[in-house]
């Protein structure tokens, strides 16, 4: 009976060599100007974003009730903060 090796060679996987990533395809003007368009409307909606906030903070200063509370709650968040 033959003895079988007992070191076995790494055997290169069918696969490996194909899954390399090669140069984008797109030329560099187009992805310039993608991210370009990106940048633009991603700070057109943290714009808007913002605008929503401050008329949402214009409407809770309006609401004197809702205010009465805010200022209970900030007084007690204060409290607990001082016993730290």
């Amino acid at each position: 009976m033959a003895k079988a090796n007992s070191k076995s060679k790494k055997t290169k996987m069918p696969v490996e060599g194909i899954l390399t990533v090669n140069a984008s395809t797109q030329p560099q003007a187009t992805i310039a100007r993608d991210t370009k368009e990106s940048d633009e409307r991603e700070r057109k909606y943290r714009a808007k974003s913002a605008l929503e906030d401050i008329e949402r903070a214009e409407e809770h200063k309006r609401d004197k009730a809702l205010m009465k509370d805010v200022k209970a709650c900030a007084r007690d968040k204060m409290k607990a903060y001082g016993k730290l």
